[in-house]
């Protein structure tokens, strides 16, 4: 894909704003690792334990399990506004419960790398295009004994880099792959805390131009705690800790990313968050911080969270509504 001139695709590629960037840089299907929903983002993305909202199917498919109602979440966020401003991600979820079955969800995900200019051997400019991803999945959660939850997510990934007329063996630079993530949550009432743990993205890799030459999935295994040490109908806290550790070649660590945060809400209508994300192989070390508003059955939130060292903070924003 050498003939393709363009802000930075292969930028985006290794270092945007994924759970972690040296995973994003090993892997392909991107839009498979990028996180959806502010409220996350605000507590460091040590949601794994939590997962109670619309975006539960991506974060713990098995947080299907406990929905009691029908939620519609979005999630918007600029992923480079330093280098681009039509690279972003798009993401909607909608969850719900079926008396007598459990929970089940749908999502579709939408990564755009924004537009790219394609060039001949001679370096003359020969049009535009654009390239991204699709990422649609359905997923369905039970709890087989009480308070023990669990589910499965079915995942489509869809890659558009390039077009045949601008690579220089003339085909085009698209892929195709699937996947299946599993989840599982146990809540403990009397200690007001919860346990989880997923395995996501499972599934072959995905090749573009060259099938030879394909790449891994982000693979991943993710475990998580959370606790609530105040909740009353004024004021609720909620304290959080995730470990990650992908599943992809070469890699030695026992834990790769580290995620905490903690959730001040008052009221049901503001909440406040912090968070910390250590993942030091990627070069993600830094805080986090969001807020959210709550009007009856609506919320809107927002993160400020960190990138690369390479990359500036980026803002995230998402809503949602429960009917």
């Amino acid at each position: 894909m050498s003939r393709i001139a363009t802000v930075s695709l292969a930028l985006v590629l290794l270092l945007g704003a994924s759970e972690s960037a040296l995973a994003q840089s090993e892997a392909g299907g991107q839009s498979m690792l990028i996180a959806p929903g502010a409220r996350a983002d605000g507590m460091g993305r040590a949601w794994v334990a939590v997962a109670d909202d619309a975006n539960a199917m991506w974060w713990n498919v098995a947080g299907l399990a406990f929905i009691r109602d029908h939620q519609v979440g979005m999630t918007y966020t600029p992923l480079v506004p330093d280098l681009a401003d039509d690279v972003n991600f798009s993401y909607l979820s909608y969850v719900q419960r079926v008396e007598g079955l459990g929970g089940i969800g749908a999502s579709f995900g939408y990564l755009s790398y924004g537009k790219s200019t394609a060039t001949d051997v001679d370096g003359n400019d020969v049009g535009e295009f654009k390239s991204y991803e699709l990422a649609p999945a359905i997923a369905y959660g039970t709890d087989i004994i009480p308070n023990m939850g669990f589910g499965v997510a079915l995942k489509l990934v869809r890659v558009d880099l390039a077009p045949p007329g601008v690579t220089l063996d003339g085909r085009p630079g698209r892929g195709t792959s699937f996947a299946a993530d599993f989840g599982w949550l146990y809540k403990l009432p009397a200690w007001k805390a919860s346990l989880g743990a997923t395995i996501s993205n499972v599934g072959p890799n995905i090749s573009y131009i060259d099938v030879d030459q394909s790449d891994p999935l982000g693979r991943n295994v993710r475990v998580g705690a959370a606790y609530r040490p105040l909740e009353t109908e004024v004021h609720r806290l909620l304290v959080a800790v995730d470990a990650t550790r992908y599943l992809l070649p070469g890699r030695t660590l026992a834990v790769d990313v580290w995620d905490a945060g903690v959730e001040y809400e008052f009221n049901r209508l503001l909440a406040l968050r912090f968070g910390y994300i250590s993942d030091p192989i990627g070069t993600i070390t830094d805080i986090t911080y969001g807020f959210g508003l709550g009007y009856r059955n609506f919320h809107f939130d927002f993160a400020n969270i960190p990138q690369s060292e390479f990359l500036d903070r980026v803002n995230r924003f998402s809503a949602g509504y429960r009917f």
